[in-house]
Order: C-alpha cells, then structure tokens, then sequence
C-alpha cells in the first residue's frame, strides 16, 4: 500500500469574510487586523516556535504541508516566512489571491497536491500555532492499515484518525502555561484517510461531527499535539470541553522535550520579549 501524508496549514490568509467568527466590516478591515504588527508578530512567534521545529525534527521524512498564506502579504512577513521554513523541503508555500471561499480553497490546495498514483492520502491540518509530535507522521503511516481498512468498508470511503492526548499551551501576558488535555476530534493531530480522487478533503466535514459520518479510531497514547491559546484565536479554546490526563506537572517540560523536540524555558524567555505578549496574552 502506498499511503501519501498530506498537511494544511493557514497564516493568516484574508479569505471571504464569511470565514472568519470574529466580524470584520469589509476586506480591507479583515486585511488590516490580520496584518497588524503585533498580531503578526504573535503568529510568527508561534510558527517558528511551535510549527516549524516540530515538522522540520519529524522522524519520518516522507510527508507535505502546504502553507498557505495570501499574495498581498507585505513583503517582509512574506521573506520572514520563506525564511522560516528555509532547508525544510517538506514545507510548500503557496500565496494566494485573497478574498476566495476559505473551504473552495483549500480543498483545492489539497486536492491538487494529492499524489494520484497514491493508493491511500492521509490529510492533516494544523494551525499556524499548533505543534506535533516528533513521530506524528511515522505514527500515522504505522496506523495506515487499520485506518484504510476502515474507509475501504466506509460508505463514504473515508475513515478519520484521531489523536486525542496533547497539551494547550496558554500563551499568557506574564508567561506561558501549558496543560495536559485530552480532547475528541480537535483539529491538531487529527487526520482524515480518503482514496486520492475522493472529490472531498479534510475541512469539507466539521471535525466534531465526523463520529456521526465516519469511522474513527482514537488513539490516548502519548501525548501527540500542542495547541496554542491566546487572545487571538478566531475559535475559544476555553469553550472546548477539554479533559485533563494524569501527570506530574515537573514532569510536563521533560514530556515536552521528548515528544516535541521544544524547550519550554527558551520558549517563555522568547515569549517574554516577543512584542505582541502584551497584547495577545490570555
């Protein structure tokens, strides 16, 4: 079987207005809050702390997350995230004509980097403040069997994997924090199994609904996912129903730098002198 690995990942792309929860009176209004300074330079503090480091260590090679962003991103953001992802070939940049339906979109961008001679694509999302574990994507091509076995008898021939163990790192105004959580069907760590031709990809479903279409294994092994929580999420993580798995709080920083590669001191002593800790800590 041959199984192609397949992320999405948004910067804050402009999209239709419609996408977004938070209202914005028009394009240029949305442009200009989601381009501000110190937003931007909160996103990239978390993209290049979070993101990156976790996909560029990632033990199994074989895999693609195409980044989306939008074509008037003004050109230092744009060389700042060309340099972020520099000598990491699994990153695939692509700036996009803004204003487009966010869901038409994206299953465009996704649909066309799928691998047609693949037997099998395992789709993936994450935002531009979420992390992954150092085996996400070996863990995922070790569960392919169960998985596609799954979508193979599913109506729909689509089964999804779902990743339920990780950790929400609060990026507060003094400091971070960071919780142990398990969470169903959250969109870090999930991922979606279809055929390379199904005319349908991960964002077409609501992830919180997929148990109601879909078969789904959830695996509470080891932490697989770090989400990022701060003021300017477009969705409250505070309104998740959220879990709490058992371990020792000195424990957490050890945890963190085996799974995910990520020192959390370095982190905090970054995020201390980022200029948007002020403005978008919870």
């Amino acid at each position: 079987m041959r199984l192609q690995i397949l992320g999405l990942c948004r910067f804050s792309y402009p999209s239709n207005l419609e996408a977004f929860q938070k209202d914005h009176a028009d394009e240029a209004a949305l442009r200009a809050y989601l381009y501000a300074e110190d937003r931007m330079e909160g996103r990239f503090y978390f993209f290049e702390e979070l993101v990156v480091p976790t996909i560029r260590a990632q033990t199994d090679k074989d895999f693609r997350v195409v980044v989306l962003a939008g074509d008037q991103l003004p050109t230092h953001y744009r060389q700042r995230l060309e340099a972020a992802v520099a000598g990491c070939p699994q990153f695939d940049l692509r700036f996009e004509p803004e204003g487009q339906n966010h869901a038409d979109l994206c299953r465009r961008l996704m649909v066309d980097a799928r691998d047609q001679s693949a037997d099998w694509v395992a789709e993936f999302r994450l935002d531009d403040d979420d992390a992954v574990a150092l085996h996400f994507v070996a863990t995922i091509r070790a569960m392919a069997p169960a998985v596609t076995a799954l979508a193979a008898a599913s109506p729909e021939e689509r089964a999804a994997l779902d990743f339920a163990m990780g950790f929400v790192l609060y990026a507060k105004r003094r400091e971070l924090d960071i919780l142990p959580v398990l969470a169903r069907l959250w969109t870090p760590a999930l991922v979606m199994v279809n055929r390379p031709d199904h005319p349908k990809s991960l964002l077409d479903t609501r992830h919180l609904r997929l148990w109601q279409r879909l078969p789904v294994i959830s695996s509470v092994d080891q932490p697989m996912f770090i989400r990022g929580a701060h003021d300017d999420n477009d969705s409250s993580v505070e309104k998740r129903k959220l879990q709490k798995f058992r371990i020792d709080p000195f424990d957490i920083p050890v945890k963190i730098e085996d799974r995910f590669g990520l020192d959390l001191d370095r982190m905090e002593t970054r995020w201390r002198l980022c200029p948007a800790r002020k403005k978008l800590g919870c």
